[in-house]
C-alpha cells in the first residue's frame, strides 16, 4: 500500500491483519461473555461506576445524588474495580 492508496481510500490493511484484529475482537467478546457473571456487579456497584467513570463525577457528587455518604461512594467504587480488575487479571493470562 503507498500514501495514494491511502489517499483514495483503498484499503489499508491486509486480508492478515483484519483477519487478525476480527479474531482478536472475538476473543475478547467471548471472554467477557463467559465472564461477565464472575464480576457479578451489584446494581449500587455499576452506578457508582458508571456516574466516576463515565459521568465523571467527584464522590462528593455521587454521594449527593444516591444519598450515600462519600465514604460509601469511594468504598463502593473500590470493590467493583476489584472485581473487574479481578477479571482482566484472568484475560491478561489467557
Amino acid at each position: 500500500m503507498n500514501f495514494n492508496d491511502f489517499l483514495n481510500n483503498q484499503n489499508i490493511l491486509s486480508e492478515r491483519e483484519e483477519s487478525e484484529i476480527v479474531q482478536a475482537r472475538k476473543k475478547v467478546k467471548d471472554f467477557f461473555l463467559k465472564n461477565i457473571f464472575e464480576i457479578n456487579l451489584s446494581k449500587r456497584e455499576r452506578e457508582v461506576y458508571y456516574l466516576k467513570n463515565k459521568k465523571y463525577l467527584t464522590h462528593t457528587e455521587i454521594a449527593k445524588l444516591l444519598n450515600i455518604s462519600r465514604k460509601t461512594s469511594r468504598n463502593t467504587l473500590y470493590k467493583a474495580n476489584e472485581k473487574i480488575n479481578k477479571i482482566i487479571d484472568i484475560f491478561e493470562k489467557e
